[in-house]
């Protein structure tokens, strides 16, 4: 089971959401009131008991998996069990239920002004109803959902919150959230999760390499798309695997994914991407291609090379003997003198 918590400013945006004619069912209430008009005027009357309190409205959203189902008595059961855990013993409540969606759920319009003029806190109330709901999935036979601490999902902006106490209706990235929640469940595979979205119009995309390996996921709704990151760190591709996603990937040999047997990386000659190739003389080091000193790995070097290196040798000792004969003077001297 899960719960989605708004706060906000307007009582008669939400029971007309709440409320829909044709798309709704009215569970309970402890209002006198039939239309959100009527209604959201008896809710003015208590919130006027704290008017410098901004944000009276506390809209509640209860959803279960799509192939699960509650009576409607079930329903007011777990309604009245989060208003009491949630600390709403003395408050106007309508709790309502839709019949528009593929997901079973209610709603909980209740008033955070009591009825003798006292607020509710709403001090950590994200944390606080997530023990309520693992206690409700357990109590009716539901299926265990990870909290959201746990599923790692992104804070809400401030436009989404003003959106949901407006009009009622979640953003898309919430939609999204939740829908993958539910999809997953415990784990599944690629192709599951897939089909499971498509049922209630997500699509997902892989970003997948030549290699066949998967480095990201993004879904989309309404022509809506986000990245799992923008969802939150329990929404990227890593953290799905982790959560019980799993998906075959078709990887590629090394020889297949660089083409000619050789190792790319970094070098202290050519940096990366350079390839490097291994002395056969074991004192010569390693050397990048177009370097001196560079040979191929033939096992010994040709005679025409070895010449070389020896007509070099010979050309560092002819420019070091002239030097030499001097210091040797210069001892000479330095020993006369001192005879």
């Amino acid at each position: 089971m899960i719960a989605k918590l708004i706060k906000g400013h307007g009582f008669r945006g939400a029971a007309e959401y709440d409320l829909q004619p044709g798309k709704s069912v009215l569970l309970e209430t402890n209002m006198a009131g039939k239309t959100p008009r009527v209604l959201a005027s008896e809710f003015g009357v208590i919130r006027a008991l704290r008017p410098n309190l901004s944000k009276a409205v506390c809209h509640l959203s209860l959803s279960i998996h799509p192939d699960e189902s509650l009576t409607d008595g079930q329903w007011r059961e777990a309604a009245h069990a989060w208003m009491e855990g949630m600390g709403f013993v003395n408050n106007q409540y309508i709790i309502s239920r839709h019949t528009d969606a593929p997901h079973p759920h209610i709603h909980i319009l209740v008033n955070r002004v009591t009825l003798d003029g006292q607020v509710v806190s709403d001090a950590h109330d994200y944390k606080r109803q997530e023990p309520i709901m693992r206690q409700l999935e357990q109590q009716l036979g539901l299926r265990m959902v990870p909290n959201s601490q746990e599923v790692g999902r992104a804070a809400l902006t401030k436009g989404e919150v003003e959106l949901c106490a407006r009009t009622g209706e979640r953003s898309t990235r919430m939609r999204l959230q939740q829908a993958v929640d539910v999809a997953l469940g415990r784990g599944c595979s690629v192709e599951t999760l897939e089909q499971r979205l498509a049922l209630v119009g997500v699509e997902i995309r892989l970003n997948v390499a030549s290699t066949g390996f998967v480095s990201g996921i993004s879904f989309s709704l309404d022509g809506v798309a986000f990245k799992g990151s923008k969802l939150g760190k329990g929404y990227t591709w890593n953290s799905l695997q982790q959560r019980g996603l799993f998906y075959e990937q078709d990887r590629r040999s090394p020889q297949q994914e660089f083409g000619n047997g050789h190792e790319h990386g970094r070098s202290e000659f050519g940096g990366f991407g350079q390839q490097i190739e291994a002395s056969p003389r074991s004192g010569r080091g390693f050397h990048a291609p177009g370097q001196a000193g560079y040979f191929e790995q033939t096992g010994e070097l040709t005679r025409q090379e070895s010449d070389r290196d020896d007509h070099f040798a010979q050309g560092i000792d002819s420019r070091h003997q002239p030097r030499e004969r001097q210091r040797e003077v210069v001892r000479s001297r330095s020993q006369g003198i001192s005879r």
